[in-house]
């Protein structure tokens, strides 16, 4: 056997070694992609599960939130306020979504996004959005708009 031949075997070798290396970094960028899937899905949810329990666990809080979102007329200024926080964190867990959804995870968005239409359907809701639109991006904005009928003022 020549140098050659040794050189042409070697070359062969090594480029069977990057393909094997290709194939197996492929395989970790596809199973890190689900891995961080699944992380997105469950922080998404972690957070609207906390603002769920919350309301399920305080009494108060339950009536707050029922009755600021169909009648805001009726809270005074320090339960409007504490609706406005509310409000606000449910906003920024489906903004999230959202976010997470135009990189690709659209499943969580698909099934939050009618929480956000149910609680900005209502009058309460729509007075916060009107008042509260500005303090999210806005394609996330728009977005809501669209899917609640809201006229953004020019």
């Amino acid at each position: 056997m020549n140098w050659e031949a040794i050189g042409a075997i070697g070359e062969i070798i090594g480029a069977l070694g990057v393909i094997i290396t290709l194939l197996y970094l492929a395989s970790q960028l596809r199973q890190n992609t689900r891995a961080l899937g699944v992380t997105s899905i469950h922080s998404t949810t972690q957070v609207g599960n906390e603002i769920r329990a919350l309301m399920a666990s305080d009494p108060v809080v339950t009536e707050l939130y029922y009755r600021g979102l169909r009648d805001p007329d009726s809270l005074d200024e320090i339960e409007r306020e504490r609706l406005r926080l509310i409000l606000t964190n449910a906003l920024w867990a489906l903004w999230n979504a959202w976010a997470q959804s135009q990189l690709g995870g659209r499943e969580s968005w698909t099934a939050q996004k009618h929480i956000l239409i149910r609680m900005l359907s209502l009058p309460g809701g729509r007075a916060f959005w009107e008042t509260g639109r500005g303090e999210f991006d806005p394609d996330f904005a728009a977005e809501v708009d669209r899917l609640i009928g809201f006229e953004a003022p020019r």
